[in-house]
C-alpha cells in the first residue's frame, strides 16, 4: 500500500488514495517531470503474483493507451516496477455516474440522453480499435466537475475477462449481457447491452434485475423480459424507452449493431422524444430499398421481447423474409423486363398520359417520360430525374446504361431533401451510353424551424447537443432569471434559420444577487426587519463579548455588509454582551479549563474540485450560560484553500464559570455552516 509522500520511479509523487476496488488501489499523484496531476492504479497482489494475468494486463492496458477521445479515460503509461504494476491515468476530478445516480435519484430523459450519448462516443472510439469494454456500468463512468463523461476501466476489464477459466462474465453481474452470463462470445453489442442496463438505471433509479444470490440476477439476464421504464417511471420519453428496449434485447442480433447507431437514435430522441421508432427490415435481394413498417407499441415490443425465445417462430419469421425476398424478386425481374420493352418500343407503346413528378416521401416504380424520336445504336435519351430521390435516379440513369454522379449538395425551396434537385443535360438530350452525367442534390429549404425543439427549458449541455446535430452554431448569453435554474434555456433567437447559422441561447443564471445591508451596530429588531426587506433571513448566532460594540446591539454578520448574495440567503448575527470585565487574579480563584487536539481534512466537506476552492473559516466556542448560548471566537475568520489540513489544537480553552462542557465548532464563515462540532469537558481548577 502506498503512503502520501512515497515516489515512484522517482517522477510520480503519491498524495493520497481516492479509491479502492476489487483489483487495483487508486491514487492522486504529482508528476514531477510533467508538472501534472494523474491517477495511479495500482494492481493489487493477488494479481500482481499472477505473470499470465500481468502479462494480459499490459498488453491490454498498452492498446487502450493508444486510444485518446475526450469520453474516455485516458492511460499515458503502463509500468513494471520490480513486483508493483501500475497504469498512470488522467485525474479526473468528479463523481462516478453510480454516486450522481444515487444523488438524484433518478435522472430526467434529456439529461440522461446527454450522458448515454457521450458515454456511446467513447465505446465506440474504443470498438473502431477492436476494443470491447465488457464491464460498462455506472461505476466505470465518470462525470467531471465540467459535465463531461467518461469511460474508465477498458484495459483492465479486458484484461480480467482474459483471465477468467470457465466464463467471460465480469464486472458487476447487474450489467453483464446474457452471452457473457453464458460464457459466449462477445463483441461491441454487449457493451451496448451493458449501456442499456446504465440507461435503465438512470432514468428509473433501480436496476432491471436484482435476485438473492449473483447466480439468479444473471438467470434474470438470460431468461427474463426486461420491465418497461415507463412502467418504473412515467415521465421517461417514448423513444428513449424504445431505444433502452432495443439495447437490451436478449439476442445480440436483435441489438443495434454499433454505438454509432445507438448515438443516432439517442440524438433524434432529442428532437423527437416521444415519437415512436420505425422498425425496419431491409432486404437486399436485387438491391431494394428499405420497406417500412408502423411505429410499434410499447405492449406490441412487449409482446415482440416474450416471443423472441420461441424457436419455432423464429424460424417461421426467416421463412417469410425468404418469400418476400424472391417476391421482390421477382418484381425488380418484371420491371427490368418491361424497361427493355419500353427503350425498345420508344414512343409505340407510351399512353401519352402525364406522370406526377414523385417526391422524397413517395416510393416510385415508374420511369420517367422519355422523347421517341428515332437514335442511333449505342445512344440513349436523357430522361428528366428531377424530384426523384438520388438512388431512385441513379437507377433510371443506370438501366439506360448511363452513370451519375453528384456534384454538390444545396438547398432548394422546390425539391425535398435528398431529391435530384438539377441536371447537366436537359430531358431529351440524345447521349452515347456509359457517359456521366451531372447532378445536384437537394437538401430541402435547409430551414430550420427551432420552436419545434422544446429548446425553453432545457438544460444547456443537451441544447448544444441537439442544435449542433443540426450543424447550428451556438451563441451563448445569461442572464438572471427568478424562475429558470441556473444553466438552462430562457430563450433562443432567431426562432427559424438555416443550415450553418447561428442561433443565440439565452442561459439563466438564476435569481439576481442583492448586496447584504449593514446590521452591525444594529438593535436585533430593526436588523431583522431590514434583512427581511430585502430577501434574506436573519439567523441569530447567539451573544459574545465585544469591547466596541454596546450590549444588547448586532455585530459579527455572517455576510459582510455590501457582499452579493442570493435573496433567501441566511445572515447569522451575534449579539453583543459588551466588554467582558477584568477579573480580578486572586491566590486560588477557580476557572473550568478544557483542551481539544483534532485534525479536519477540508476536502472531505467539498468534494471534487476542492484543490482549486477556497474557504474563509473560524474556530469558535459555544456553551450554553444560565439558560442563553454565548458564543466567542478561538480562531478569528481566515481563508484557507480546500486541501488544507486544519489544525484544531488549543491546549488550554477557559470555558464559562461553573459550565462543565461546551462545543468547539469549526465554521464555514461564508456559509455560516458548521463543519464540524468537537465536544469538550471543562474540569474546575484553581490557580
Amino acid at each position: 500500500m502506498l503512503k502520501p509522500g512515497m515516489y515512484l520511479q522517482e517522477r510520480y509523487e503519491i498524495i493520497e488514495q481516492i479509491g479502492s476496488g476489487g483489483m487495483a488501489d487508486v491514487y492522486k499523484a504529482k508528476c514531477h517531470t510533467l508538472n501534472r496531476l494523474v491517477a495511479v492504479k495500482m494492481l493489487k497482489q493477488e494479481f500482481s503474483r499472477d505473470e499470465n494475468f500481468v502479462n494480459r494486463f499490459k498488453m491490454e492496458a498498452q492498446a487502450v493507451a493508444g486510444l485518446s477521445h475526450p469520453n474516455i479515460v485516458n492511460v499515458f503509461d503502463v509500468v513494471d516496477d520490480g513486483d508493483s504494476h501500475y497504469i498512470i491515468m488522467e485525474l479526473i476530478e468528479g463523481i462516478t455516474l453510480k454516486s450522481y445516480i444515487e444523488k438524484k435519484g433518478h435522472l430526467e430523459g434529456k439529461e440522461a440522453i446527454g450522458i448515454a450519448i457521450q458515454m456511446a462516443q467513447g465505446m465506440s472510439a474504443a470498438h473502431q480499435q477492436n476494443i470491447i469494454h465488457q464491464d460498462i456500468k455506472p461505476q466505470n463512468i465518470m462525470i467531471s466537475m465540467d459535465g463531461k463523461v467518461k469511460v474508465a476501466d477498458f484495459g483492465i476489464a479486458r484484461a480480467v475477462s482474459s483471465n477468467q477459466q470457465e466464463s467471460h462474465a465480469i464486472g458487476s453481474v447487474h450489467y453483464v449481457s446474457p452471452e457473457q452470463a453464458r460464457g459466449d462470445f462477445v463483441d461491441a453489442r454487449s457493451d451496448i447491452y451493458s449501456l442499456g442496463i446504465t440507461m435503465f438505471e438512470m432514468v428509473t433509479g433501480r436496476l432491471p434485475f436484482d435476485g438473492e444470490s449473483t447466480v439468479d440476477v444473471a438467470i434474470a439476464h438470460l431468461e427474463n423480459p426486461i420491465t418497461p421504464p415507463k412502467e418504473c417511471n412515467p415521465d421517461i420519453p417514448e423513444r428513449l424507452e424504445q431505444i433502452i428496449l432495443k439495447c437490451t434485447e436478449k439476442s445480440p442480433e436483435d441489438r443495434y449493431e454499433t454505438a454509432e447507431t445507438v448515438i443516432a437514435d439517442l440524438r433524434r430522441a432529442l428532437i423527437n422524444p416521444n415519437e415512436g421508432m420505425m422498425e425496419q427490415e431491409v432486404r437486399k435481394a436485387a438491391g431494394e430499398k428499405e420497406i417500412e413498417t408502423k411505429p410499434l407499441s410499447i405492449k406490441e415490443q412487449a409482446e415482440k421481447k416474450t416471443r423472441k425465445n420461441d424457436h419455432t417462430e423464429d424460424i417461421s419469421r426467416q421463412i417469410e423474409r425468404i418469400f418476400a425476398a424472391a417476391g421482390v424478386v421477382a418484381a425488380i425481374i418484371i420491371i427490368i423486363v418491361l424497361t427493355f420493352v419500353f427503350l425498345r418500343l420508344g414512343g409505340l407503346l407510351q399512353s401519352g398520359g402525364s406522370h406526377e413528378r414523385p417526391t422524397a416521401s413517395t416510393q416510385e416504380t415508374t420511369l420517367p417520360e422519355v422523347t421517341t424520336a428515332a437514335i442511333a445504336e449505342g445512344q440513349v435519351y436523357m430522361p428528366d430525374v428531377r424530384g426523384y430521390s438520388k438512388e431512385r435516379a441513379q437507377k433510371i440513369l443506370e438501366d439506360l446504361e448511363l452513370k451519375m454522379t453528384v456534384t454538390s449538395i444545396e438547398t432548394s425551396d422546390t425539391y425535398d431533401v435528398g431529391c435530384i434537385m438539377a441536371q447537366e443535360y436537359p430531358e431529351g438530350t440524345v447521349l452515347e451510353k456509359n457517359v456521366m452525367v451531372a447532378v445536384k442534390v437537394s437538401k430541402g429549404t435547409g430551414a430550420i424551424d427551432l420552436t419545434e425543439l422544446g429548446l425553453e427549458g432545457m438544460e444547456l449541455q443537451a441544447a448544444q447537443l441537439l442544435l449542433a446535430g443540426k450543424n447550428l452554431v451556438v451563441a451563448i448569453q445569461e442572464e438572471n432569471n427568478d424562475l429558470v435554474p441556473p444553466g438552462y434555456v430562457i430563450r433562443y433567437d432567431p426562432l427559424v434559420l438555416r443550415d450553418g447559422e447561428t442561433v443565440t441561447l439565452t442561459i439563466s443564471l438564476g435569481p439576481a444577487m442583492l448586496p447584504v445591508p449593514e446590521i452591525e451596530g444594529l438593535l436585533p429588531a430593526d436588523a431583522e426587519k431590514e434583512l427581511v426587506a430585502l430577501g434574506f433571513v436573519p439567523e441569530p448566532a447567539g451573544e459574545m463579548h465585544h469591547d466596541v460594540i454596546e450590549e444588547g446591539k448586532v455585530f459579527n454578520q455572517s455576510i459582510p455588509a455590501g457582499t452579493l448574495a442570493l435573496p433567501g440567503s441566511k445572515v447569522s448575527y451575534v449579539i453583543s454582551l459588551g466588554p467582558e470585565k477584568p477579573e480580578e487574579v486572586t491566590i486560588g480563584a477557580t476557572r473550568y479549563i478544557g483542551a481539544i487536539d483534532k485534525q479536519y481534512n477540508l476536502s472531505m466537506n467539498l468534494g471534487p474540485g476542492y484543490t482549486t476552492t477556497s474557504v474563509t473559516v473560524a474556530i469558535r466556542l459555544r456553551q450554553e450560560v444560565n439558560g442563553r448560548e454565548v458564543v466567542r471566537n478561538l480562531m478569528e475568520p481566515r481563508t484557507v484553500m480546500g486541501d488544507t489540513l486544519i489544525p484544531i489544537y488549543f491546549p488550554r480553552i477557559e470555558g464559562a464559570d461553573g459550565v462543565e462542557m461546551g462545543y468547539v465548532e469549526l465554521v464555514d464563515v461564508d456559509r455560516n455552516k458548521v463543519l464540524e462540532s468537537y465536544l469538550v469537558s471543562f474540569f474546575k481548577t484553581e490557580e
